[in-house]
């Protein structure tokens, strides 16, 4: 969260460089709207400037990178702009207020043109998690806020493909974030699903609902595209330290949470992975690469929230944890097939059994329905 206004770019080309040797492809970068968007309808050149910087360490690495571009909702925190709240600390609507809104607009219209035509965008991200920090009023100012802020990039970098940060809330609840509405706007489906935040997962470590959502969310969206899980993981105790539960601050809640072994880590990334390929999934991205250095820790969201310290593959001096070695033999098993012609995955399963239209009348009733349904039928 501090990276862009405390850049140190010779620290990101390491980064960048243990993220491709671990195997990865892709790194999804965050564009937080307090250090881009420091005035409405200004964006911060400097700020630009270092996302350009950052990219081409990625690209240098042999990376693809994807910017997310209206970050507020961030790690367990929302990172309003101080200009976008009131002076009772409310914030103006994301979706309709003309100066909020074409400020969002004027800033991924600057990160798109000053990265256009660069071979290292693999897509940009509209934004993360955006219902989090603010539901719209209605579908239809969900529909358009997406709308705009994606014609915005394809007029000034067209070809690049557009993604929109969905999680299981788009699944669970009506958010008026529909995945059928994200999916007419973005060229790409996909989800962000974590057993840790839902109650209705079998455990902390429950391997299958992962998969699910991904098949979930190609079935509402209804494009026939195969769905791409761009946010997985799990938050890990110390090394050497068995699994263990806390109670920890949840955007202002406490909340139980699972802080499991580096073992356990691994384990469930092989699990998820495996079930993955095997629904046709297009690819997944991990949350995340690596630990916070403890010096942040009296930091926001790092002091209330303690789960997010711990997200990484690599710890905070960045040595690897055993999750990093899956990821690295999934990788040679995937290039393996490649060069023999086979193919990972097979066709996406069909899961939806309603209209998108019936299913969003009660979405977290027919989530834990056809999330049941799933599980009864899965291989034990």
């Amino acid at each position: 969260m501090y990276m862009w206004r405390e850049l140190d770019i010779g620290e990101v080309r390491d980064e960048m460089a243990q993220i491709a040797a671990i195997g990865f492809d892709v790194v999804r970068v965050f564009t937080l709207a307090q250090d881009f968007l420091p005035k409405p309808l200004c964006v911060a050149g400097d700020m630009v400037a270092n996302l350009v910087k950052v990219v081409r360490a990625a690209k240098d690495a042999g990376l693809k990178v994807v910017p997310t571009l209206v970050v507020i909702n961030m790690s367990g925190k929302f990172w309003w702009p101080a200009w976008m709240l009131d002076a009772q600390g409310r914030p103006g609507d994301l979706f309709s207020d003309p100066t909020v809104l074409r400020s969002q607009s004027m800033l991924v219209e600057t990160c798109a043109r000053a990265l256009s035509g660069e071979d290292a965008i693999r897509a940009f991200d509209l934004a993360n998690e955006i219902d989090d920090a603010q539901r719209p009023r209605t579908r239809d100012a969900g529909w358009l806020w997406a709308s705009l802020l994606a014609n915005t990039i394809r007029r000034v970098a067209p070809g690049t493909p557009i993604q929109i940060g969905a999680h299981l809330p788009s699944l669970t609840t009506e958010s008026y974030m529909r995945v059928d509405d994200v999916g007419e706007v973005a060229d790409e489906d996909l989800m962000h699903a974590y057993p840790l935040y839902y109650t209705g997962a079998r455990s902390f470590l429950d391997p299958e609902l992962v998969p699910f959502s991904c098949a979930l969310t190609a079935g509402l969206s209804g494009r026939g595209r195969r769905p791409l899980m761009q946010e997985f993981g799990l938050c890990t105790a110390p090394a050497g330290a068995p699994g263990q539960t806390i109670t920890d601050d949840f955007l202002g809640r406490p909340l139980k949470q699972y802080l499991a072994s580096e073992e356990e880590a691994a384990e469930y990334y092989d699990a998820v992975l495996q079930r993955l390929a095997g629904i046709g999934a297009a690819g997944a991205y991990a949350w995340c690469y690596g630990d916070y250095d403890s010096r942040l820790f009296n930091r926001e969201p790092l002091a209330a929230a303690v789960r997010e310290r711990t997200f990484g593959l690599v710890r905070a001096d960045g040595s690897e944890k055993p999750a990093a070695t899956v990821f690295r033999n999934f990788r040679k098993r995937r290039d393996a097939d490649a060069r023999s012609g086979s193919q990972m995955g097979a066709a996406v399963p069909r899961v939806l059994d309603v209209s998108a239209d019936e299913y969003y009348r009660a979405p977290g009733k027919h989530f834990a329905r056809l999330y049941a349904k799933w599980v009864e039928q899965r291989p034990s």
